[in-house]
């Protein structure tokens, strides 16, 4: 028997505005009519409506199911938040991928390796994981679609075009993607039986989910409470916020990571300040950052009767004040 899927409609500005106030959801701080504008011009409902997920709803009474104390001027302030929030990390997590780039070309261009060799040991390991090499989908047909397909790219069809099919090293992490190049990287750390590099790559695998969030422009802090994680925190990124410095306890710091967000958000600071030596990279960044910290606390009013969001706005105040310290 074939399973219906329920289907909502399509509700417009003004019915939205309608369905929020249902659900006890105020137009204190901000007119309706501020309001409606602001859903038709400048952000999608179903994207802003997710951030209510770090309120509090009533339990029991004529308000159950309401949330306590949400206005939709917190919704818009969490929104702006976010997105400003979003713009750096992407560019943090980009430059963490230039500088691991460079720190392991550093490193085989130090070693005994010509820079032909390892990218051939690594795409024949590839051929060899395939059960089935007539599948276009296997990691060595998918990893070679993904580099033919951009062979007519003004960007980085020349290198491809050149060096067709023998790569070295110095090419070959400028026309693979995040994923392949982590992949890449995973491998050398086991070529070369380097911890550096494994260490590295780790860290990396997280950092590509921030990344990959960052980039598809979600939302990352729509839901700030406890316990939302699937994944455990990098031991070096405990030892990291354990230092005295950050002033964190031992138990804020359990619970604020047990957070998605802000579990990954930290794990992309801390990798930041590991990988990347430029100190004019990172006096930028760390100014971006203190930027978007700043602007948490614009209206910082808002939140006083609501501790998950405040206090993860101050665990990540403190993270930030201190992370680019030596």
């Amino acid at each position: 028997m074939e399973t219906l899927v329920k289907t909502k409609p399509q509700l417009t500005p003004e019915e939205q505005i309608k369905h929020l106030q249902t659900k006890g959801i105020k137009f204190n701080y901000i007119s309706e009519e501020d309001a409606l504008s602001y859903l038709s011009e400048n952000n999608n409902y179903f994207k802003l409506r997710s951030y209510r997920k770090s309120f509090a709803k009533y339990i029991g009474g004529p308000k159950d199911g309401k949330y306590i104390d949400l206005d939709f001027a917190m919704l818009k302030d969490l929104a702006i938040i976010d997105m400003r929030l979003r713009n750096v990390l992407l560019l943090m997590s980009l430059d963490i991928e230039h500088f691991e780039k460079v720190r392991l070309l550093k490193y085989i261009s130090e070693s005994t390796d010509d820079g032909y060799n390892i990218v051939d040991c690594y795409l024949k390991k590839l051929k060899q994981t395939d059960d089935d090499p007539s599948n276009d989908y296997t990691p060595y047909n998918s990893l070679m679609h993904e580099i033919h397909r951009n062979k007519d790219s003004e960007y980085c069809g020349g290198i491809i075009r050149t060096y067709d099919g023998k790569y070295p090293v110095w090419a070959f992490v400028e026309i693979v993607p995040f994923g392949s190049f982590l992949n890449f990287l995973g491998f050398c750390a086991d070529y070369f039986q380097e911890e550096c590099f494994k260490t590295d790559f780790f860290l990396l695998k997280d950092v590509k989910r921030i990344r990959n969030v960052t980039a598809h422009n979600n939302c990352l802090i729509y839901n700030l409470k406890p316990n939302t994680t699937k994944y455990h925190t990098n031991n070096n990124v405990t030892r990291f916020l354990s230092d005295p410095k950050f002033g964190i306890s031992k138990s804020s710091r359990q619970r604020k990571m047990s957070n998605s967000a802000l579990n990954d958000i930290v794990t992309l600071i801390y990798t930041y300040v590991r990988i990347v030596k430029s100190s004019g990279v990172l006096n930028a960044r760390r100014n971006n950052l203190n930027e978007s910290i700043k602007r948490c606390y614009k209206n910082i009013d808002y939140y006083n009767d609501n501790d998950t969001i405040l206090s993860a706005f101050n665990f990540l105040k403190k993270v930030i004040d201190n992370a680019f310290e030596t």
